[in-house]
């Protein structure tokens, strides 16, 4: 086991106020130990997709940043893993924007971060953030990488189990209305079964990011569904005004590939791309295609 000293980073967990008062979102800071490049450090902000927290396989991306001389900030959302907020596991789009923006804040009043070199990192319905984060120039990004993005369409469960998905989201949203408990389905969820994510792939990915099920309760408000046909990161692709690199897997079964490259690498001379043989949660997602030169 490596202790702390041996570490090249120093590593601590921090609470960064969100819009919403009395709420914290929870955080990881990661700091080189390296002093020779920084401080200030050029830092990377980072979150998890659809239903995940960054207990889910987010500290090797962040270990492996930092030791290429990148701080990192790793954040949970309002609602979802660490970070204060309820009703628990509902996804709300511009909650989770809101919530990159006020850490992209954060960093920048920090002395041992860069102010000028803040970079966004997001993964699946994250990496959609990321492409919409890139594309408003007043947060001034260095540069940011969405890796496997979910860009305006994704995989579609059968019509039956569609039908079943809307009726349960519209029972869900009436009973938030009069402020009961929402009415929860799987986040993941084998092939023809109810669930956000069925692809083949989705069980056995879920399977390699959690290492404690206590982590991770796998369910999310059922009117969570309703984000998706009203969120189209792809729109903004045509105004990304920094540099943004696509790390796509070629058997990606959730987010496609020819939509992706189609709406977002084609709509932008800032978008560049890097292609791994693996799906969205293959080993194939090497660090290395990620990092930023």
């Amino acid at each position: 086991m490596i202790s702390e000293n041996d570490t090249p980073f120093e590593l601590s967990n921090i609470k960064i106020p969100s819009k919403t008062s009395g709420w914290n979102l929870d955080a990881w800071k990661y700091v080189p130990k390296n002093k020779e490049s920084g401080p200030p450090f050029p830092v990377i902000v980072m979150a998890h997709g659809f239903s995940a927290n960054k207990k889910m396989g987010l500290a090797p991306y962040a270990e492996e940043f930092v030791g290429k001389g990148y701080a990192c900030v790793v954040f949970d959302y309002r609602r979802f893993g660490d970070s204060d907020g309820s009703p628990r596991e509902c996804v709300y789009t511009s909650e989770q924007l809101e919530d990159y923006r006020t850490v992209i804040a954060w960093v920048r009043q920090q002395e041992e971060f860069d102010s000028q070199s803040v970079i966004l990192w997001g993964t699946s319905y994250s990496g959609g953030h990321a492409v919409s984060l890139a594309s408003e120039q007043n947060l001034k990004l260095a540069c940011a990488i969405a890796q496997c993005p979910y860009v305006g369409k994704a995989a579609k469960p059968p019509f039956g189990v569609f039908l079943k998905m809307s009726a349960y989201g519209i029972v869900d949203l009436l009973r938030q209305m009069v402020k009961r408990e929402p009415l929860y389905i799987s986040a993941c969820a084998e092939p023809g079964k109810m669930g956000a994510m069925t692809t083949p792939d989705s069980i056995a990915g879920l399977e390699r990011l959690v290492r404690d099920k206590r982590d991770y309760p796998n369910r999310i408000s059922a009117s969570s569904m309703f984000e998706f046909p009203f969120y189209n990161p792809s729109s903004k692709a045509s105004k990304i005004s920094c540099p943004l690199l696509l790390v796509i897997g070629e058997r990606d079964e959730l987010c496609p590939l020819d939509f992706v490259l189609r709406r977002v690498v084609r709509a932008s001379k800032n978008v560049s791309e890097s292609r791994t043989p693996g799906g969205k949660t293959d080993k194939a997602l090497s660090f290395q295609q990620t990092l930023v030169s």
